[in-house]
């Protein structure tokens, strides 16, 4: 009888770290954009007196203010407005926008769709589709679960890049979503270990790691 309720208290245990990674999983897109703003922003900035920058550069702070008021869809459409193509940088976080609107106003197809757009941009800096791919997997792996996607993750933990640690995190959720405990496991630690994980990841990690049988 002991065994059984071992048993039920293990596959408990498991369930809830399954939600855990689910959960922590949606906030991988805010982060993303919070990146490119940091990092990109003050770039496509410094030219925005030429016509085609003013234009997006207003029609941005118009769509930005819509989603912080709450209208969603209007924000959506607006950062759809061609007038963000072919301007690098405002392209790239227009997208990027609607895909943290689209998981917001639980259009997960929306959120795919404006994803896999700056995957497949070539002009696109490679490090920022690789972020967006990272995103892509990870919203995606809430619904289907995809093992044929590990190499793609190993190559970026192993190029030790600014996108190693978010890797690592994506590969455990999946071996976690797959029933691969014990690789589940290792991969937690391995992020709680490495003296270079950020605070954030470490104490998702530990929390996941915690609630595991």
């Amino acid at each position: 009888m002991s065994d059984i309720f071992q048993e039920i208290d293990e596959e408990l245990r498991q369930d809830k770290a399954a939600r855990l990674w689910k959960t922590y999983g949606k906030y991988l897109i805010s982060l993303a954009v919070c990146i490119i703003l940091g990092v990109a922003g003050y770039r496509f900035m410094d030219h925005k007196a030429e016509k085609s920058r003013e234009r997006a550069s207003e029609l941005y702070e118009i769509a930005s203010e819509s989603g912080r008021s709450g209208d969603l869809k209007d924000a959506i459409e607006l950062f759809s407005d061609p007038s963000f193509e072919g301007i690098l940088g405002y392209s790239i976080i227009s997208q990027m926008q609607k895909a943290t609107l689209a998981r917001k106003n639980n259009d997960f197809d929306g959120m795919l769709i404006a994803l896999k757009k700056i995957i497949d941009d070539e002009a696109i800096p490679l490090y920022l589709r690789d972020l967006a791919r990272l995103n892509f997997l990870a919203a995606n792996s809430n619904n289907n679960i995809n093992l044929a996607d590990l190499p793609y993750l190993n190559a970026l933990i192993e190029e030790n890049g600014p996108w190693k640690f978010l890797a690592l995190e994506l590969k455990g959720g999946l071996e976690l979503e797959s029933g691969n405990l014990e690789s589940a496991r290792s991969i937690f630690r391995d992020l709680i270990d490495e003296a270079d994980t950020p605070n954030s990841l470490r104490r998702r990690a530990t929390e996941i790691l915690k609630a595991l049988p």
